[in-house]
């Protein structure tokens, strides 16, 4: 009987041999695929990654503006995205004052990488705001002088500056030792200023300014050129040492009451027989650099628009050193938002600088 069950039992385990072995080639399958699929799958994730090329995007959500949130999409879904919502490139602002200004609001903002480097300071303006654009009087009647002291402040003439909104930037971006910029000052201009036939057009000047407020409000208006009081007037003549300024901006005698002295660039094509479309100006006071501002026709923005003038950026001319350290830009921005129905005056391209 030993014999016969030896016997049955090899005869039953030959018989089961084939199915083992299939047994066996299954779990070899099955532990091979969970070694070799999370290999596969974390060696092929950063090339999908790379070639999806994901795009930092802030998402606003729909029906809920004030709703803004980072992502990173697809470079093929950016488009999309921007048609179908008020989302838009980059990382989400940090909004600083909003203040309406003609039909619409301009509001103060800025933005910084997931690093905290600053990107963008900037102001946008809704497209209304250009509908409905004060005309007259000419200024806010802000900074006037009774130049011929005959009692009667005349719109035309007696008063600088324009319509003028102040606009402080976000808490947190100014409270960063490392980023200079404090506000910023728009000053509409209908009918320009001087010099005539240069800039005696329509336009803004967006002042980004280093100082505080309270110091700009203290030049005052009076008899001196551009109806500057002659004490702060030749405050205004003191220059920033020349490696604070780039050798092509010069003083051309434009210290101006609430803003400081203007320094431009002699180079800029208005000045050699061309057309004002825009330019940058340095600003300074009592020695200091105290704001940076791009000038812009009116013209301009209109252009934006209505599509017939692209994005466009120009690179700042770069003095020598700066006097304080911070991240300072490289280059001014003029753009449209068309899902926003905005345009954007910024400063970009920031640099880290140590004090020269």
């Amino acid at each position: 009987m030993s014999k016969l069950a030896a016997a049955l039992s090899k005869s039953q385990l030959i018989g089961r041999r084939p199915a083992i072995l299939t047994t066996l080639l299954i779990v070899v399958v099955v532990v091979g695929a969970l070694i070799v699929i999370p290999l596969w799958r974390d060696s092929a994730t950063p090339a999908t990654i790379d070639a999806a090329n994901l795009v930092p995007v802030c998402e606003v959500a729909e029906g809920d503006p004030a709703r803004e949130s980072n992502r990173r999409i697809a470079e093929s879904a950016v488009a999309d995205l921007l048609s179908g919502t008020r989302s838009y490139l980059g990382p989400c602002a940090e909004y600083g004052a909003s203040l309406p200004l003609g039909g619409g609001r301009i509001t103060a903002f800025s933005q910084t990488n997931e690093a905290g480097e600053p990107l963008a300071v900037g102001l946008t303006a809704d497209d209304a705001v250009y509908d409905a654009l004060p005309y007259e009087p000419p200024s806010g009647r802000l900074w006037c002088h009774d130049k011929n002291a005959d009692g009667v402040v005349a719109d035309h003439g007696e008063c600088a500056g324009g319509h003028e909104t102040v606009l402080p930037l976000g808490n947190t971006f100014t409270a960063r030792a490392d980023v200079p910029f404090t506000y910023v000052l728009a000053n509409w201009n209908p009918h320009g200023h001087v010099p005539p036939g240069v800039w005696d057009t329509a336009h803004f000047d967006v002042h980004f300014y280093l100082n505080d407020n309270a110091e700009r409000l203290a030049i005052r208006p009076g008899s001196c050129p551009q109806l500057t009081d002659c004490d702060d007037y030749r405050l205004g003549k003191i220059l920033p040492d020349p490696k604070y300024r780039h050798p092509d901006y010069v003083d051309l005698d434009a210290v101006e009451p609430g803003m400081g002295q203007h320094l431009i660039d002699s180079t800029t094509p208005e000045l050699n027989g061309g057309d004002f479309t825009s330019t940058f100006i340095y600003g300074s006071w009592n020695g200091e650099i105290t704001f940076l501002e791009p000038m812009v026709a009116l013209s301009r923005y209109e252009a934006l628009r209505s599509d017939n003038r692209e994005d466009s950026c120009v690179d700042i001319k770069q003095p020598q050193a700066w006097q304080q350290p911070g991240w300072y830009p490289t280059k001014y921005c003029l753009r449209h938002r068309d899902n926003r129905a905005e345009t954007l005056t910024t400063l970009e391209g920031f640099v880290r600088h140590t004090a020269g």
